[in-house]
Protein backbone atom coordinates (compact mmCIF):
# COMPACT_ATOMS: atom_id res chain seq x y z
CA UNK A 1 0.00 0.00 0.00
CA UNK A 2 1.40 3.13 -1.05
CA UNK A 3 2.19 6.32 1.23
CA UNK A 4 1.70 9.62 1.54
CA UNK A 5 5.47 10.82 1.67
CA UNK A 6 4.23 14.41 1.00
CA UNK A 7 6.18 16.82 3.46
CA UNK A 8 3.79 19.01 5.68
CA UNK A 9 3.38 22.81 4.78
CA UNK A 10 4.19 25.34 7.14
CA UNK A 11 0.95 26.42 8.22
CA UNK A 12 0.26 22.91 9.47
CA UNK A 13 3.91 23.04 10.87
CA UNK A 14 3.63 26.05 13.12
CA UNK A 15 -0.11 25.28 13.99
CA UNK A 16 1.52 21.69 15.64
CA UNK A 17 4.00 23.30 17.02
CA UNK A 18 1.73 25.77 18.60
CA UNK A 19 -0.38 22.60 19.88
CA UNK A 20 2.59 21.35 21.12
CA UNK A 21 3.93 24.01 23.08
CA UNK A 22 0.18 24.33 24.80
CA UNK A 23 -0.05 21.14 25.82
CA UNK A 24 3.34 20.85 27.15
CA UNK A 25 3.75 20.86 30.56
CA UNK A 26 0.21 20.43 31.26
CA UNK A 27 -0.88 17.62 33.67
CA UNK A 28 -2.59 14.51 33.16
CA UNK A 29 -5.87 16.08 34.73
CA UNK A 30 -6.28 18.67 32.43
CA UNK A 31 -5.11 16.57 29.77
CA UNK A 32 -8.43 14.09 30.58
CA UNK A 33 -10.62 17.15 30.83
CA UNK A 34 -8.93 19.17 27.61
CA UNK A 35 -10.78 22.82 28.81
CA UNK A 36 -8.51 25.19 26.77
CA UNK A 37 -6.99 27.94 28.75
CA UNK A 38 -7.35 26.27 32.02
CA UNK A 39 -5.86 23.90 34.11
CA UNK A 40 -7.01 21.45 36.71
CA UNK A 41 -6.33 21.63 40.37
CA UNK A 42 -8.29 19.60 41.95
CA UNK A 43 -10.44 15.70 41.23
CA UNK A 44 -12.38 14.31 43.44
CA UNK A 45 -15.42 11.35 44.15
CA UNK A 46 -17.99 12.66 45.94
CA UNK A 47 -19.19 10.19 49.03
CA UNK A 48 -22.64 10.54 47.47
CA UNK A 49 -21.63 10.06 44.21
CA UNK A 50 -20.34 11.88 40.77
CA UNK A 51 -17.38 13.93 40.60
CA UNK A 52 -16.13 17.23 41.23
CA UNK A 53 -13.71 18.87 39.00
CA UNK A 54 -11.86 22.70 40.47
CA UNK A 55 -10.45 23.89 37.57
CA UNK A 56 -8.34 28.05 37.18
CA UNK A 57 -7.28 30.04 34.30
CA UNK A 58 -3.91 29.47 33.28
CA UNK A 59 -3.91 33.42 32.32
CA UNK A 60 -2.81 35.72 34.90
CA UNK A 61 -4.54 38.92 34.38
CA UNK A 62 -7.57 40.57 32.96
CA UNK A 63 -8.83 43.83 30.74
CA UNK A 64 -10.70 45.73 32.56
CA UNK A 65 -14.37 46.45 30.63
CA UNK A 66 -14.68 49.43 32.03
CA UNK A 67 -11.34 51.01 30.84
CA UNK A 68 -10.05 47.84 28.79
CA UNK A 69 -6.56 48.48 30.77
CA UNK A 70 -5.13 44.73 32.29
CA UNK A 71 -4.28 44.18 35.70
CA UNK A 72 -2.57 41.23 37.63
CA UNK A 73 -3.99 42.51 41.29
CA UNK A 74 -6.03 39.85 42.68
CA UNK A 75 -8.67 41.39 44.58
CA UNK A 76 -10.34 38.15 45.60
CA UNK A 77 -11.11 34.08 44.31
CA UNK A 78 -14.43 33.45 43.61
CA UNK A 79 -15.84 29.73 43.05
CA UNK A 80 -18.47 29.27 40.75
CA UNK A 81 -20.10 26.01 39.60
CA UNK A 82 -20.43 25.63 35.84
CA UNK A 83 -21.96 23.21 32.97
CA UNK A 84 -19.88 21.09 30.75
CA UNK A 85 -19.78 18.72 28.91
CA UNK A 86 -20.06 14.77 29.70
CA UNK A 87 -16.03 14.07 30.89
CA UNK A 88 -15.40 10.44 31.64
CA UNK A 89 -18.47 8.62 30.50
CA UNK A 90 -20.65 11.22 33.00
CA UNK A 91 -21.42 14.70 33.82
CA UNK A 92 -18.45 15.90 36.58
CA UNK A 93 -19.49 19.06 39.02
CA UNK A 94 -17.07 21.38 37.46
CA UNK A 95 -16.10 24.38 40.38
CA UNK A 96 -14.25 27.50 38.71
CA UNK A 97 -11.83 29.34 40.77
CA UNK A 98 -12.33 32.98 39.13
CA UNK A 99 -9.81 35.63 40.12
CA UNK A 100 -11.29 39.43 40.89
CA UNK A 101 -8.90 41.58 39.79
CA UNK A 102 -8.32 45.58 40.89
CA UNK A 103 -8.08 47.75 38.37
CA UNK A 104 -5.03 49.66 37.78
CA UNK A 105 -6.81 52.43 36.62
CA UNK A 106 -7.36 54.72 39.62
CA UNK A 107 -9.55 57.06 37.46
CA UNK A 108 -11.94 53.90 36.13
CA UNK A 109 -15.41 54.04 38.27
CA UNK A 110 -14.94 50.19 37.93
CA UNK A 111 -12.96 49.53 40.61
CA UNK A 112 -13.01 45.66 40.32
CA UNK A 113 -14.02 43.00 37.73
CA UNK A 114 -14.03 38.73 37.13
CA UNK A 115 -11.89 37.14 34.83
CA UNK A 116 -13.62 36.21 31.28
CA UNK A 117 -12.07 33.85 29.16
CA UNK A 118 -12.94 32.21 26.00
CA UNK A 119 -14.55 29.21 27.41
CA UNK A 120 -16.51 30.89 30.27
CA UNK A 121 -17.19 34.91 29.41
CA UNK A 122 -19.05 37.66 31.18
CA UNK A 123 -21.67 35.73 33.17
CA UNK A 124 -21.79 32.51 31.64
CA UNK A 125 -23.32 29.63 33.60
CA UNK A 126 -22.06 27.06 30.25
CA UNK A 127 -18.91 26.38 29.37
CA UNK A 128 -18.92 27.67 25.55
CA UNK A 129 -17.65 24.07 23.77
CA UNK A 130 -20.76 23.10 25.96
CA UNK A 131 -23.18 25.19 24.11
CA UNK A 132 -21.33 24.26 21.07
CA UNK A 133 -22.04 21.09 21.90
CA UNK A 134 -25.85 21.20 22.21
CA UNK A 135 -26.20 23.75 19.13
CA UNK A 136 -24.09 20.64 17.09
CA UNK A 137 -26.63 18.35 18.51
CA UNK A 138 -29.61 20.25 17.37
CA UNK A 139 -28.67 21.77 14.36
CA UNK A 140 -26.58 19.23 13.15
CA UNK A 141 -27.94 15.76 14.37
CA UNK A 142 -31.53 16.98 14.33
CA UNK A 143 -32.35 16.33 17.53
CA UNK A 144 -34.96 17.97 19.88
CA UNK A 145 -34.11 20.85 21.71
CA UNK A 146 -35.80 19.29 24.83
CA UNK A 147 -33.88 16.16 24.48
CA UNK A 148 -30.43 17.95 24.24
CA UNK A 149 -31.27 20.08 27.30
CA UNK A 150 -32.47 17.19 29.47
CA UNK A 151 -29.14 14.99 27.88
CA UNK A 152 -26.97 17.55 29.28
CA UNK A 153 -28.88 18.90 32.49
CA UNK A 154 -29.53 22.27 31.53
CA UNK A 155 -32.74 24.29 31.15
CA UNK A 156 -34.29 24.44 27.20
CA UNK A 157 -34.05 27.78 27.44
CA UNK A 158 -30.19 28.11 27.61
CA UNK A 159 -30.72 25.78 24.86
CA UNK A 160 -32.45 27.96 22.30
CA UNK A 161 -30.45 31.12 23.32
CA UNK A 162 -27.54 29.26 22.55
CA UNK A 163 -29.41 28.32 18.75
CA UNK A 164 -30.77 32.10 18.35
CA UNK A 165 -27.22 33.50 19.27
CA UNK A 166 -25.77 31.04 16.47
CA UNK A 167 -28.40 32.58 13.99
CA UNK A 168 -27.38 35.88 14.82
CA UNK A 169 -23.75 35.35 13.45
CA UNK A 170 -25.44 34.35 9.78
CA UNK A 171 -24.10 35.81 6.88
CA UNK A 172 -26.48 37.95 5.20
CA UNK A 173 -28.55 37.21 2.35
CA UNK A 174 -27.00 39.93 0.15
CA UNK A 175 -23.26 38.67 0.92
CA UNK A 176 -24.16 34.96 -0.22
CA UNK A 177 -23.49 35.58 -3.79
CA UNK A 178 -26.41 33.59 -5.88
CA UNK A 179 -26.65 32.67 -9.68
CA UNK A 180 -30.39 30.41 -9.18
CA UNK A 181 -32.33 30.26 -7.40
CA UNK A 182 -35.30 28.36 -6.14
CA UNK A 183 -38.74 29.06 -4.48
CA UNK A 184 -41.01 26.56 -3.10
CA UNK A 185 -43.77 26.84 -0.46
CA UNK A 186 -44.60 24.23 2.61
CA UNK A 187 -47.34 23.90 4.86
CA UNK A 188 -45.63 24.59 8.65
CA UNK A 189 -48.74 23.96 10.36
CA UNK A 190 -52.26 22.16 10.11
CA UNK A 191 -54.92 24.22 9.03
CA UNK A 192 -56.96 25.80 11.37
CA UNK A 193 -60.10 27.60 11.94
CA UNK A 194 -61.55 30.33 13.76
CA UNK A 195 -64.37 32.66 13.94
CA UNK A 196 -63.93 36.11 12.42
CA UNK A 197 -64.70 39.20 14.49
CA UNK A 198 -66.85 41.47 12.73
CA UNK A 199 -68.76 38.93 10.48
CA UNK A 200 -68.58 35.92 12.60
CA UNK A 201 -67.98 33.67 9.87
CA UNK A 202 -65.68 30.83 10.59
CA UNK A 203 -62.45 31.02 7.96
CA UNK A 204 -60.14 28.42 7.58
CA UNK A 205 -56.34 29.84 7.60
CA UNK A 206 -53.81 27.55 5.87
CA UNK A 207 -50.35 28.43 7.70
CA UNK A 208 -47.95 28.28 4.45
CA UNK A 209 -44.61 29.36 4.62
CA UNK A 210 -42.39 30.63 1.42
CA UNK A 211 -39.01 29.01 1.17
CA UNK A 212 -36.17 30.59 -0.84
CA UNK A 213 -33.17 28.21 -1.78
CA UNK A 214 -29.32 28.58 -3.64
CA UNK A 215 -30.62 25.84 -6.45
CA UNK A 216 -26.97 25.09 -6.56
CA UNK A 217 -25.82 24.58 -3.24
CA UNK A 218 -29.19 23.96 -1.27
CA UNK A 219 -28.41 26.84 0.87
CA UNK A 220 -31.92 27.88 2.53
CA UNK A 221 -31.30 31.78 1.97
CA UNK A 222 -34.62 33.00 4.09
CA UNK A 223 -38.13 32.01 5.02
CA UNK A 224 -41.38 34.16 4.65
CA UNK A 225 -45.02 33.57 5.93
CA UNK A 226 -47.48 32.80 3.24
CA UNK A 227 -47.02 31.73 0.08
CA UNK A 228 -48.92 35.06 -1.55
CA UNK A 229 -47.08 37.08 -4.60
CA UNK A 230 -46.62 39.88 -2.27
CA UNK A 231 -44.89 37.61 0.18
CA UNK A 232 -41.87 36.54 -2.50
CA UNK A 233 -42.09 39.90 -4.18
CA UNK A 234 -41.40 41.61 -0.74
CA UNK A 235 -38.71 39.30 0.18
CA UNK A 236 -36.64 39.51 -3.38
CA UNK A 237 -37.40 43.67 -3.24
CA UNK A 238 -35.57 43.39 0.43
CA UNK A 239 -32.34 42.61 -1.55
CA UNK A 240 -29.38 44.55 -2.87
CA UNK A 241 -29.60 45.58 -6.37
CA UNK A 242 -26.16 43.91 -6.78
CA UNK A 243 -27.63 40.73 -5.58
CA UNK A 244 -30.27 40.88 -7.82
CA UNK A 245 -28.34 41.53 -10.61
CA UNK A 246 -26.18 38.41 -9.99
CA UNK A 247 -29.17 36.29 -10.23
CA UNK A 248 -29.74 34.36 -13.62
CA UNK A 249 -32.41 31.94 -13.31
CA UNK A 250 -35.32 31.66 -10.82
CA UNK A 251 -36.39 27.78 -10.68
CA UNK A 252 -40.59 27.46 -9.60
CA UNK A 253 -43.64 25.18 -9.55
CA UNK A 254 -45.64 25.55 -11.85
CA UNK A 255 -47.35 28.65 -9.76
CA UNK A 256 -48.37 31.54 -11.36
CA UNK A 257 -48.64 33.29 -8.19
CA UNK A 258 -44.38 32.83 -8.08
CA UNK A 259 -43.93 33.86 -11.51
CA UNK A 260 -45.90 37.01 -11.18
CA UNK A 261 -43.91 38.01 -8.38
CA UNK A 262 -40.53 37.20 -9.94
CA UNK A 263 -41.56 38.94 -13.04
CA UNK A 264 -42.71 41.94 -11.08
CA UNK A 265 -39.17 42.73 -9.48
CA UNK A 266 -37.12 40.88 -11.87
CA UNK A 267 -38.14 40.88 -15.30
CA UNK A 268 -35.49 40.05 -17.23
CA UNK A 269 -34.10 36.95 -15.22
CA UNK A 270 -34.89 33.50 -16.66
CA UNK A 271 -37.63 31.56 -14.91
CA UNK A 272 -37.32 27.76 -15.30
CA UNK A 273 -39.95 25.30 -14.15
CA UNK A 274 -39.14 22.09 -12.52
CA UNK A 275 -39.57 19.45 -14.81
CA UNK A 276 -40.51 17.36 -11.75
CA UNK A 277 -43.95 19.10 -11.17
CA UNK A 278 -44.64 18.82 -15.12
CA UNK A 279 -44.08 14.48 -14.73
CA UNK A 280 -46.27 15.38 -11.91
CA UNK A 281 -49.12 16.58 -13.68
CA UNK A 282 -48.63 13.97 -16.65
CA UNK A 283 -49.73 10.99 -14.38
CA UNK A 284 -52.30 12.94 -12.83
CA UNK A 285 -53.86 13.31 -15.86
CA UNK A 286 -53.21 9.46 -16.32
CA UNK A 287 -54.59 9.03 -12.74
CA UNK A 288 -57.98 10.49 -13.71
CA UNK A 289 -58.62 8.72 -17.26
CA UNK A 290 -57.28 5.36 -15.70
CA UNK A 291 -60.42 5.84 -12.37
CA UNK A 292 -63.18 7.43 -15.19
CA UNK A 293 -62.14 4.56 -17.16
CA UNK A 294 -62.77 2.13 -14.48
CA UNK A 295 -66.15 3.55 -13.66
CA UNK A 296 -67.46 3.82 -17.15
CA UNK A 297 -66.68 0.39 -17.77
CA UNK A 298 -66.32 -1.51 -14.78
CA UNK A 299 -69.92 0.73 -12.97
CA UNK A 300 -67.12 0.44 -9.78
CA UNK A 301 -63.91 1.02 -8.40
CA UNK A 302 -60.59 -0.97 -9.61
CA UNK A 303 -60.07 -4.42 -8.12
CA UNK A 304 -56.74 -6.63 -7.87
CA UNK A 305 -58.29 -8.73 -10.72
CA UNK A 306 -58.23 -5.50 -12.94
CA UNK A 307 -55.31 -5.78 -14.39
CA UNK A 308 -55.74 -1.69 -15.33
CA UNK A 309 -55.77 -1.09 -11.39
CA UNK A 310 -53.31 -4.18 -10.39
CA UNK A 311 -50.50 -2.07 -12.90
CA UNK A 312 -51.61 1.19 -11.70
CA UNK A 313 -47.97 1.74 -10.45
CA UNK A 314 -46.70 0.38 -13.61
CA UNK A 315 -48.29 2.57 -15.33
CA UNK A 316 -47.12 5.83 -14.26
CA UNK A 317 -43.11 4.43 -14.48
CA UNK A 318 -41.57 5.84 -17.40
CA UNK A 319 -41.63 3.35 -20.40
CA UNK A 320 -38.04 3.88 -21.12
CA UNK A 321 -36.50 2.52 -17.94
CA UNK A 322 -38.86 -0.91 -17.43
CA UNK A 323 -37.57 -4.11 -17.72
CA UNK A 324 -38.92 -6.67 -19.90
CA UNK A 325 -40.60 -8.65 -17.45
CA UNK A 326 -42.21 -5.03 -16.79
CA UNK A 327 -42.81 -4.29 -20.32
CA UNK A 328 -44.56 -7.58 -21.16
CA UNK A 329 -46.76 -6.81 -18.00
CA UNK A 330 -47.45 -2.90 -19.43
CA UNK A 331 -48.52 -4.74 -22.81
CA UNK A 332 -51.44 -6.65 -21.02
CA UNK A 333 -52.43 -3.34 -19.81
CA UNK A 334 -52.73 -1.03 -22.66
CA UNK A 335 -53.84 -3.76 -25.32
CA UNK A 336 -56.97 -4.24 -23.74
CA UNK A 337 -59.35 -3.08 -25.76
CA UNK A 338 -62.12 -2.30 -23.26
CA UNK A 339 -59.37 0.55 -21.86
CA UNK A 340 -58.16 2.40 -24.83
CA UNK A 341 -58.04 5.64 -23.03
CA UNK A 342 -55.67 4.32 -20.52
CA UNK A 343 -53.17 3.85 -23.73
CA UNK A 344 -53.80 6.95 -25.24
CA UNK A 345 -53.30 8.56 -22.07
CA UNK A 346 -50.17 6.65 -21.67
CA UNK A 347 -49.20 8.17 -24.77
CA UNK A 348 -49.44 11.41 -24.02
CA UNK A 349 -48.01 10.99 -20.59
CA UNK A 350 -44.49 9.65 -22.16
CA UNK A 351 -44.73 12.20 -24.93
CA UNK A 352 -44.38 14.71 -22.23
CA UNK A 353 -41.38 12.69 -20.62
CA UNK A 354 -39.66 13.09 -24.10
CA UNK A 355 -40.23 16.71 -23.89
CA UNK A 356 -38.47 17.19 -21.12
CA UNK A 357 -35.68 15.08 -21.24
CA UNK A 358 -34.81 16.54 -24.92
CA UNK A 359 -30.84 17.72 -24.41
CA UNK A 360 -31.88 21.12 -27.15
CA UNK A 361 -34.60 23.25 -27.81
CA UNK A 362 -34.92 21.81 -31.67
CA UNK A 363 -35.42 18.65 -29.98
CA UNK A 364 -37.66 19.70 -27.95
CA UNK A 365 -39.95 21.36 -30.64
CA UNK A 366 -40.30 18.29 -32.51
CA UNK A 367 -41.28 16.24 -29.02
CA UNK A 368 -43.86 18.84 -28.96
CA UNK A 369 -45.12 18.52 -32.43
CA UNK A 370 -45.28 14.78 -31.33
CA UNK A 371 -47.23 15.76 -28.02
CA UNK A 372 -50.03 17.66 -29.47
CA UNK A 373 -50.98 14.91 -31.87
CA UNK A 374 -50.95 12.65 -29.34
CA UNK A 375 -53.55 14.87 -27.61
CA UNK A 376 -55.45 15.64 -30.68
CA UNK A 377 -55.50 11.84 -30.66
CA UNK A 378 -56.39 11.12 -27.24
CA UNK A 379 -59.33 13.62 -27.61
CA UNK A 380 -59.58 13.07 -23.58
CA UNK A 381 -59.96 16.36 -21.47
CA UNK A 382 -57.47 15.22 -18.85
CA UNK A 383 -55.32 15.39 -22.15
CA UNK A 384 -56.76 18.98 -23.36
CA UNK A 385 -55.51 20.42 -20.23
CA UNK A 386 -52.98 19.03 -19.54
CA UNK A 387 -51.51 20.60 -23.57
CA UNK A 388 -52.92 23.91 -22.55
CA UNK A 389 -50.91 23.78 -19.18
CA UNK A 390 -47.67 23.02 -20.98
CA UNK A 391 -48.57 25.82 -23.78
CA UNK A 392 -48.73 28.25 -20.60
CA UNK A 393 -45.44 27.09 -19.40
CA UNK A 394 -43.78 26.64 -22.61
CA UNK A 395 -41.10 29.44 -22.05
CA UNK A 396 -40.48 28.50 -18.86
CA UNK A 397 -39.57 24.56 -20.22
CA UNK A 398 -37.36 25.77 -22.82
CA UNK A 399 -35.58 27.78 -20.02
CA UNK A 400 -35.02 24.21 -18.02
CA UNK A 401 -34.09 22.51 -21.34
CA UNK A 402 -31.84 25.04 -21.45
CA UNK A 403 -30.19 25.34 -18.04
CA UNK A 404 -31.15 22.17 -16.74
CA UNK A 405 -31.94 24.46 -13.04
CA UNK A 406 -34.04 22.61 -11.55
CA UNK A 407 -35.97 23.18 -7.47
CA UNK A 408 -34.24 19.56 -6.67
CA UNK A 409 -32.42 21.66 -4.03
CA UNK A 410 -35.48 23.49 -2.90
CA UNK A 411 -37.61 20.37 -2.32
CA UNK A 412 -34.53 18.80 -0.49
CA UNK A 413 -34.90 21.88 1.56
CA UNK A 414 -38.37 21.10 2.07
CA UNK A 415 -37.65 17.68 3.23
CA UNK A 416 -35.21 18.91 6.01
CA UNK A 417 -37.90 21.95 6.89
CA UNK A 418 -40.41 19.22 7.22
CA UNK A 419 -37.98 16.41 9.57
CA UNK A 420 -37.37 19.91 12.04
CA UNK A 421 -41.00 20.59 12.29
CA UNK A 422 -41.51 16.41 13.39
CA UNK A 423 -38.72 16.57 15.71
CA UNK A 424 -40.16 19.76 17.19
CA UNK A 425 -43.73 18.11 17.45
CA UNK A 426 -44.98 21.78 15.80
CA UNK A 427 -43.95 25.16 16.37
CA UNK A 428 -45.79 28.11 18.32
CA UNK A 429 -42.63 30.21 17.84
CA UNK A 430 -41.92 31.27 14.32
CA UNK A 431 -38.66 32.82 15.35
CA UNK A 432 -37.63 30.15 16.83
CA UNK A 433 -38.83 27.76 14.23
CA UNK A 434 -36.81 29.95 11.36
CA UNK A 435 -33.95 29.21 13.54
CA UNK A 436 -33.54 26.04 13.29
CA UNK A 437 -33.97 26.10 9.59
CA UNK A 438 -31.47 28.61 8.60
CA UNK A 439 -28.93 27.28 11.08
CA UNK A 440 -29.56 24.27 10.45
CA UNK A 441 -29.14 24.47 6.43
CA UNK A 442 -25.77 26.72 6.26
CA UNK A 443 -23.96 24.20 8.92
CA UNK A 444 -24.91 21.36 6.03
CA UNK A 445 -24.00 23.49 3.26
CA UNK A 446 -20.72 24.82 5.09
CA UNK A 447 -19.83 21.05 5.69
CA UNK A 448 -20.78 19.80 2.14
CA UNK A 449 -17.99 23.25 0.52
CA UNK A 450 -15.34 21.53 2.93
CA UNK A 451 -15.53 18.20 2.35
CA UNK A 452 -15.58 19.33 -1.83
CA UNK A 453 -12.77 21.51 -0.75
CA UNK A 454 -10.58 19.03 0.79
CA UNK A 455 -11.74 16.48 -1.59
CA UNK A 456 -10.44 18.66 -4.19
CA UNK A 457 -6.91 19.43 -2.82
CA UNK A 458 -6.68 15.28 -2.91
CA UNK A 459 -7.49 15.36 -6.14
CA UNK A 460 -4.82 17.37 -6.62
CA UNK A 461 -2.05 16.04 -4.31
Amino acid sequence: MSQNTCAPSPLCAHHTTEQAREHRGRDAASVVFNLTGYTVTEAADLPLGGRRVVVTAKDHEGACPGCGVFSTRVHQRVRQRVKDIPTGGSTAGVVVVKPRYLCAETVCPRQTFTQVTEQLPARARCTTRLKETVVAGVLDSGRATAEVASAHGIAWGTVNTAILTQTTVLPEVDQVSVVALGIDEHRFATAKWFKHPDTAVWCRVEPWMSTFVDADTGHVLGVVDGRSSKNVTAWLGARSQAWLDRLEVVAIDPSATFRAAVRRVLPAVQISVDHFHLVKLGNQMLTEVRQRALREVLGRRGRKQDAVWAHRMLLLRAGDQLTDAGLHRLERVLDDADFEQVGAAWAVKERLRRILNSPTIEKAQNARIDFELAVAAAELPEADRLSVTVARWWPQIKVFIRTRVTNARTEAANTSVKQIKRTGRGFRNQRNYQSRILGRSFRRTRRRSQIHARAGLHAQV
